[in-house]
């Protein structure tokens, strides 16, 4: 299987996360037919994907994430290959290194010394070449093993293995708490997977006294509710007026001047804005609080659904795109089926009919942004075609659309004080 042309990939994020829940770094790919949520499978055509991929990373301006690290993955050979090598800026690529020790020539090795030098990284597969090929081993900056298929003895074994070389051990394809648990337990610096985005216990949580009063505020600020109205209820809890003040003054919000109190933020940004902003908030309070790459999770696909509806609704409906995608995690939050944790909040219909039942355009808009955060191509052709969203920009592919908006929402994400 070769490659799609550049216009026509539609990249696939995935997010490799800290021993803090923070996001560092992303993995670049694009996705393919039957994907679905699979963050191990490379490319069929390697060497072709990664071409594509270098091409893309090069000429995105600033798509680093706010300068964090993008992955990608490439074959051995293309460390030969000095069109390929040309195209990786330095200072954002960290390569995925794919093939068999036989591959690792000496001009191989020179390549990867050059690399380092440009500040470009490198990522061995412990469970390959990490065992056969030390001179690459010592090379490189991280080392990436698979949790799935693999059992904590054998998991454990290897990492012991590779203890004594300084790369960053990652940990990848971990789907599960428990598997996130034991494998920071035994020493691995970083993780990828989607453990962070499934309800942990389902209803088991108590809803805090935080969280009980975002409930209250939630309907508050929906009822456009007096200033005062809303301060007392903030006043309860001071912790959270920091919060909110900390995310309303993020450079991504824009908003030009400080803002230093609820009654401000009401004149500046008007119960609308304070809205989604709220609703964050049910993701960072007291002992329901999500890790950062959760929220950042949850923000980029809101702010993605967002800017892929507008051109698709009225303006009068347009403020429930950011709302379907900030509601869409809840579960993961309370701990709790997600129609029990939606009943908690006062929320309109076509909202919990679009979360629940995938009902209209914004329930379309929400398994789109799911289909193109799990990389499945077969979904995402479906729904482009159902959505009509070449209609929306017809100088542009879907392909395009679906990145250039996906790139805005990840950096945008990413610039807010979380």
């Amino acid at each position: 299987m070769s490659a799609p042309s550049i216009d026509q990939a539609i990249l696939e994020r995935l997010p490799i996360i800290d021993r803090h829940g923070d996001t560092f770094a992303y993995e670049l790919r694009y996705a393919h037919k039957g994907d679905g949520r699979n963050d191990d499978a490379p490319p069929c055509d390697l060497e072709a994907a990664s071409t594509v991929l270098a091409h893309v990373i090069g000429s995105l301006e600033g798509d680093s994430a706010s300068g964090k690290p993008v992955f990608i993955n490439v074959h051995l050979s293309l460390l030969t290959d000095e069109d390929f090598l040309a195209l990786l800026p330095a200072g954002k690529v960290v390569l995925i290194l794919h093939g068999t020790a036989d591959l690792v020539t000496d001009q191989v090795l020179a390549t990867c010394e050059a690399l380092r030098r440009h500040n470009i990284g490198l990522c061995m597969d412990g469970w390959a070449l990490g065992s056969t090929c030390p001179e690459l081993m010592i090379r490189s900056q991280y080392v990436k093993l698979d949790v799935l298929g693999h059992d904590g003895f054998d998991l454990y074994n290897h990492y012991t293995g590779l203890a004594d070389y300084p790369a960053k051990k990652i940990a990848r394809q971990v789907s599960q708490s428990k598997e996130y648990r034991f494998c920071h337990g035994i020493g691995f610096d970083l993780f990828q997977g989607y453990f962070f985005t499934h309800p942990e216990a389902v209803s088991q949580k108590e809803v805090n006294t935080s969280v009980a009063q975002l409930v209250q505020l939630f309907e508050l600020v929906g009822n456009n509710a007096e200033a005062k109205d809303l301060e007392a209820v903030f006043k309860r809890d001071p912790a959270l007026v920091v919060k909110l003040l900390g995310y309303i003054n993020s450079a991504g919000m824009g908003v030009g001047r400080k803002v230093t109190s609820i009654h401000q933020a009401i004149v500046l940004l008007g119960y609308k804005q304070l809205y989604r902003w709220v609703a964050l908030l049910l993701y960072t309070s007291g002992s329901n609080a999500a890790p950062a790459a959760l929220m950042k999770t949850v923000l980029a696909r809101s702010r993605f659904i967002e800017l892929l509806g507008r051109p698709l609704l009225p303006k009068h409906e347009q403020d429930n795109l950011f709302m379907v995608g900030m509601l869409s995690m809840l579960d993961v939050v309370f701990g709790q089926p997600l129609d029990q944790a939606l009943a908690r909040l006062p929320l309109p219909d076509s909202i919990i009919r679009a979360i629940l039942d995938r009902d209209g355009i914004l329930g379309r808009l929400l398994s789109l942004a799911e289909a193109v955060e799990q990389g499945d191509l077969e979904e995402i052709d479906a729904l482009v075609a159902e959505l009509r969203l070449s209609a929306t920009q017809p100088d542009a592919s879907p392909a395009q659309i679906l990145n250039r908006l996906q790139m805005e929402a990840v950096n945008w994400a990413e610039s807010l004080a979380l």
